[in-house]
């Protein structure tokens, strides 16, 4: 990545799976790529696009919409994340992640991916969506199933099709439950608010939170937990400063990539020249998010994790019409998540030497294997309340 961007920062690439595109890395280039009506996520074939994974679900969800409904949908969501159900949502995590570093306390070296961070997310999620606890791990397989890879590429896509109905069935009969019996969830207020919905855009909101609500989240949490178990500085600043924690969580979101850097693949739609590159109707062009987040001309020192920076706003939650819907929901996981570990478990540690973390390979979200870490015993001496954004740990 590296190497492209300083020969210029685009680069014709070919991914495993689907016809070759134009990688592209700088900052400024990435943001045109997101808000440049020559590029569309709209009519990708599974078959032509590039991917990484032969599974991965590219039409159907919220950011492969034309403009128009995208943004209906956006503002849809954006009204029921009311700060009421933000309040009461944070609430909840707190609830929840402080059983489970308990249970992950009660181990001499847990794995925190397993024990917390993917229970952690789908718990959180089921708060918001409506999910019984008795369905949530279906939810989960369905899901990480949409996201993996296989060994061979037409299995793949096999197990990802049986994910897709599944979940699929799922949503429609919650949303159908929701219409006889509101519970007060998001799923109860979308239905009863969302007269101006067709019933394929409940599906498609829904779908989408789910989606994006639980393995992405629960990824991100481990390798920021991991980043910061290796930084000992940066943990006592945020302890020290607990308001620097969401400033803290941006610059992890900055420098940590979700996917190993790359975006989703556009549709060039009309000619267009980019970073001295002319591009043609029909072409793949392959956005690098962690790439434009590392880019030097934008964040001085890119690589260092800076809580007070003020630089422009990164693209790890994409940028303009395309940004992710879910991004209040993802910073309060993570802010929740954060100031409870610095708060209780201030001795926490790696429980093995850094070189010997193992990573998974075979999904379309960069991730842990495991994570065994030693929380120690928990450290109330202090009675501090970290609060956050109005909120309390």
């Amino acid at each position: 990545m590296d190497e492209v961007r300083r020969s210029g920062g685009i680069a014709r690439v070919q991914y495993p799976y689907g016809d070759a595109a134009w990688l592209v890395t700088g900052y400024e280039d990435v943001r045109t790529v997101y808000s440049q009506k020559a590029f569309s996520r709209t009519g990708m074939s599974q078959e032509s696009a590039p991917r990484l994974t032969a599974g991965l679900l590219l039409q159907g969800g919220i950011g492969s919409l034309d403009d128009s409904i995208h943004t209906k949908l956006r503002r849809v969501i954006g009204r029921e994340l009311t700060p009421a159900r933000m309040a009461t949502l944070r609430t909840a995590a707190a609830a929840i992640m402080t059983r489970r570093l308990a249970e992950l306390a009660a181990t001499e070296q847990g794995d925190y991916v397993s024990v917390v961070a993917k229970p952690y997310s789908l718990n959180v999620l089921g708060e918001l969506v409506g999910i019984a606890e008795g369905d949530q791990q279906d939810v989960a397989e369905w899901v990480s199933a949409l996201l993996a890879d296989a060994s061979v590429a037409d299995a793949g896509a096999r197990s990802a099709e049986t994910a897709l109905q599944d979940l699929g069935k799922y949503v429609l009969g919650l949303i159908k439950a929701r219409r006889t019996t509101p519970t007060g969830d998001f799923v109860s207020d979308l239905v009863m608010h969302g007269d101006d919905l067709e019933k394929w855009e409940l599906v498609t909101v829904v779908f989408a939170l789910i989606v994006g609500g639980y393995e992405s989240s629960a990824h991100m949490l481990s390798k920021i937990v991991l980043r910061l178990l290796l930084s000992p500085g940066l943990r006592a600043e945020m302890r020290a400063h607990p308001d620097r924690i969401p400033g803290a969580v941006d610059e992890l979101l900055r420098t940590i990539a979700l996917a190993g850097g790359e975006g989703l693949p556009w549709r060039v739609r009309e000619p267009i020249s980019l970073g001295g590159v002319d591009m043609m109707p029909g072409d793949f062009v392959v956005p690098s998010i962690g790439a434009a987040n590392l880019d030097p001309t934008v964040y001085a020192d890119p690589e260092r994790v800076d809580p007070t920076r003020n630089a422009k706003p990164h693209m790890a939650f994409g940028y303009g019409a395309r940004y992710c819907l879910g991004i209040q929901i993802a910073r309060m996981e993570l802010e929740v998540a954060i100031g409870m570990l610095l708060r209780d478990y201030p001795d926490a540690r790696l429980a093995l030497e850094p070189e010997q973390v193992r990573w998974h390979d075979g999904s379309a979200v960069w991730q842990l294997a495991d994570l065994p870490v030693a929380l120690g015993a928990p450290s109330y001496a202090d009675g501090a309340i970290l609060e956050v954004n109005g909120g309390v740990m």
